[in-house]
């Protein structure tokens, strides 16, 4: 591919920062400033990708070359000092230090609305941090990393934390009461691809300044990777349930086969469907415990999460409504961890907004022996390659929640797997479905079937008026590996979710 003579790209990519202080704004007038903002970010991304890729900065001064996680984690933000963070103020944030798994170096530019236009100020880290034991050169060399948002800074026992964009293009969301867990990506690269996986990383952010009346925090966001650079616009709106919405436009490089739109990343050690790791005596271990799936016809798709023996993937067919990683087991003593507070752990579901195009939802699950990794992700992954010199963009909405989504269907709310004590051939499946509102009367009918091994035993009972119990048993036999399919119908329809599972030797 052509790119551009490295001396030109440059000056043009100056001017286009040299205009951001001449955005025609009014104080009140908050999108003609973020819409200029972010087609000139678009317009650097579109001159990046037509560039060789320059990777980030990463060497650190040396007092902080050798910090681990308990030395990154003593150059914590104070309290105090936050931008916008005083009394009457509905945001605040905190620029990162650079350190440990953050070596990037990112670059915080804070876009003011005085009445007469708007102008950039650049952050540092080492005006918000405390640096133990750090020479004065050392501070300012470490540069910053990231930031944390803040709502309502100024208001004691109400202000909390509800967002952090640090490392790669990695950001995370909890609504109030909520604990961190699930982690969203803004593009995913390669992901699952035996050739390895691509990480983009933020390389700017520009940050509008909030009036009193804001609920919601509004920015742009630059990422640059070898295969691709991209502009993001976000629009942060915390609360019971926060809520994340995304525009997205991507210039790729170079030909892109497997991109990944929207993706997530959790945890799932074990649970009731997966007992082979005996060492942890906690009932279950999972920031989430299945992905959900509402097709476009209204299919309603729950896949249990798995902890495998070895790497995996799967793909659902079809461009969803919806689709995300939920964790529905909320109650404490499944978990029997005080501390980590899995029950609190939110659930994340992407709202595509607007057309996407034909591709399929991927799911993949990596083996862990511990909870400190997310190993599994889920992303949509668009059915035709991206072309270099082209632009591609992309809308959705994320909602961060403890709470389940209203259906009128039955939801799966356990799967368990255990050995069939007639039998220690047989593995015994119980999936149990819950409904919103009680279960029709009469004959619940059992559609369940397998692709490979062979099933028996499937019963059906009642457990009130809005739970039911579904139960077989699976003879695998050599079968390296088995799809199961179950959902419970009525007289004329299907009452549940479909239940999907990929069983693999323990």
């Amino acid at each position: 591919m052509r790119f551009l003579p490295e001396s030109l790209a440059l000056s043009v990519i100056a001017a286009t920062l040299l205009t951001a202080g001449a955005l025609p704004a009014r104080a009140d007038e908050a999108r003609p400033l973020l819409d200029r903002a972010f087609s000139e970010a678009s317009q650097r991304a579109g001159i990046l990708a037509g560039m060789a890729y320059v990777a980030a900065p990463v060497a650190l001064p040396a007092a902080f070359q050798a910090a681990d996680y308990d030395a990154y984690r003593k150059l914590r933000p104070r309290p105090e000092a936050s931008v916008w963070g005083t009394l009457g103020n509905p945001f605040g944030l905190q620029p990162l230090p650079r350190g440990w798994l953050y070596p990037a170096l990112v670059t915080i530019h804070l876009l003011h609305r005085d009445g007469t236009g708007a102008t950039f100020d650049s952050l540092n880290a080492v005006d918000f941090v405390d640096y133990p034991a750090a020479t004065d050169g050392d501070r300012h060399a470490l540069g910053t990393s990231g930031w944390r948002a803040i709502t309502r800074p100024g208001v004691a026992g109400d202000g909390y934390e509800f967002a952090v964009f640090q490392g790669g293009v990695y950001f995370r969301a909890v609504g109030h009461g909520q604990v961190y867990g699930v982690s969203a990506r803004a593009l995913a690269l390669g992901t699952g691809s035996p050739e390895g996986e691509e990480f983009p990383r933020f390389t700017d952010f520009w940050i509008l300044e909030p009036e009193a009346s804001d609920d919601t925090l509004r920015f742009v966001a630059l990422s640059d990777a070898p295969s691709a650079s991209a502009v993001y616009r976000f629009a942060l709106r915390p609360g019971s349930d926060a809520i994340i919405d995304v525009t997205a436009e991507i210039h790729p490089r170079v030909d892109i086969f497997e991109a990944g739109v929207a993706p997530l990343s959790s945890m799932y050690l074990h649970g009731p469907a997966d007992p082979r790791i005996s060492a942890d005596k906690r009932p279950e271990v999972h920031d989430s415990d299945g992905l959900s799936i509402i097709s476009q016809s209204g299919e309603a798709i729950w896949r249990p999460l798995a902890n495998p023996v070895s790497l995996q993937g799967s793909a659902f067919a079809g461009t969803p409504a919806r689709f995300g990683f939920e964790q529905r087991q909320r109650d404490p003593a499944a978990y029997a961890d005080g501390e980590a507070k899995y029950e609190h752990r939110p659930s994340v579901v992407i709202e595509p907004v607007g057309e996407w195009g034909e591709g399929d939802v991927h799911l993949l699950e990596i083996p862990t022996a511990n909870e400190y990794a997310d190993n599994v992700t889920a992303f949509w992954r668009p059915a035709q390659p991206w072309l270099a010199g082209a632009t591609y963009s992309f809308a959705y909405r994320l909602h961060w929640s403890d709470a389940l989504a209203s259906t009128s269907l039955a939801r799966v709310i356990a799967t368990e797997l255990g050995l069939a004590p007639e039998a220690t051939t047989l593995r015994r499946f119980e999936i149990t479905f819950e409904a919103d509102a009680p279960l029709p009367a009469g004959h619940l009918t059992p559609d369940v079937w397998s692709a490979g091994g062979k099933l028996s035993n499937i019963r059906v009972a009642r457990d009130g008026d809005h739970r039911a119990r579904l139960r077989f048993d699976l003879e695998p036999g050599a079968a390296s590996v088995v799809e199961l399919h179950a959902a419970l119908g009525g007289e004329t329809s299907q009452l549940t979710e479909t239940w999907l599972f990929r069983w693999t030797p323990e």
